[in-house]
């Protein structure tokens, strides 16, 4: 199956409700200065964030011959940034920036990295809206074979309660006004499941350290499981294109030892369970009581 990236949809497109959608998938994109403002004062953790050079940096992997050599390694990509404001030039009411891969044309998968909305905005469907608009546009953003085009895995990254820091969590929690528990409650009522691998985000930048208190979910399998050679394929991808930003991964010693952990896998044709939040809720909640 021939899959190809079709070319960047920077534009502005209005949703329900006088909501404003900016698409960015250049590092040149007028919106993205206002993006990564709201980005910016939306996360706190310094190992969890890219900063702005970073996110010019993935953006201008979509063209040229970076694209065309890390496409040759992973398949067609897209990544990109969605930006809801009131009007066309209003307050910033929330964000998502995430990468489609299309892969074989049989396995698409997303990397959702950033979603947000504004605390002052909040319960207006906003997070809802973004989420169906990442779906959309992972779709849009490749020309398809004719027939059904696969629903695309959703791969996300969320904090674990019980690993952060009894200063992290307190901070990210009252600067985003919710609770870390909650957050994965939110995801757990998407319907999301946790991928059964000890996973280890690697540093974003020379200036960072690797981030091993973080969750791996998944939205949109049906399954109890995924191939261990699925998702090598979607770790392989996501490390070598986001996260290190077109670098080989074998560079890495936190990205190689996991997909070295998933090669071994796949070769044993074994599958990764995929669970619900059960355990960890209940772990997490321990948490919150012991520290509040």
């Amino acid at each position: 199956m021939t899959v190809t990236a079709l070319s960047g949809r920077e534009r502005s497109d209005a949703l329900e409700g006088g909501v404003i959608a900016h698409y960015i998938t250049r590092a040149d994109d007028p919106y993205l200065l206002r993006f990564y403002s709201a980005y910016d004062d939306a996360f706190i953790l310094p190992d969890e964030k890219e900063d702005l050079d970073g996110f010019r940096a993935c953006l201008a992997l979509n063209e040229g011959e970076a694209y065309e050599r890390l496409a040759a390694l992973y398949g067609p990509y897209r990544e990109m940034a969605i930006l809801l404001t009131e009007g066309a030039n209003g307050p910033v009411l929330g964000a998502a920036n995430f990468i489609a891969f299309a892969g074989d044309g049989t396995d698409p998968t997303i990397s959702l990295s950033y979603i947000f909305v504004d605390a002052t905005q909040r319960r207006r469907g906003l997070f809802g809206m973004l989420m169906h608009l990442v779906r959309e546009e992972a779709r849009e953003a490749f020309a398809w074979p004719e027939g059904d085009v696969p629903a695309p895995l959703i791969f996300i990254e969320m904090n674990n309660p019980v690993k952060m820091s009894a200063d992290d969590y307190a901070l990210d929690s009252a600067h985003a006004g919710l609770d870390q528990v909650d957050r994965l409650k939110i995801w757990e009522r998407r319907g999301a499941r946790l991928v059964g691998i000890d996973y280890r985000q690697p540093p974003l930048s020379q200036d960072q350290d690797a981030e091993d208190g973080l969750l791996l979910g998944v939205l949109g399998s049906r399954g109890a499981d995924l191939t261990a050679c699925r998702l090598l394929s979607h770790m392989r991808r996501f490390f070598g294109v986001t996260v290190l930003k077109g670098q080989d991964p074998a560079s890495s010693p936190v990205a190689a030892e996991q997909l070295q952990a998933l090669e071994a896998a796949c070769t044993r044709n074994e599958t990764v369970a995929l669970t619900g939040f059960e355990e960890v809720l209940t772990a997490a909640e321990q948490v919150r009581r012991d520290r509040s």
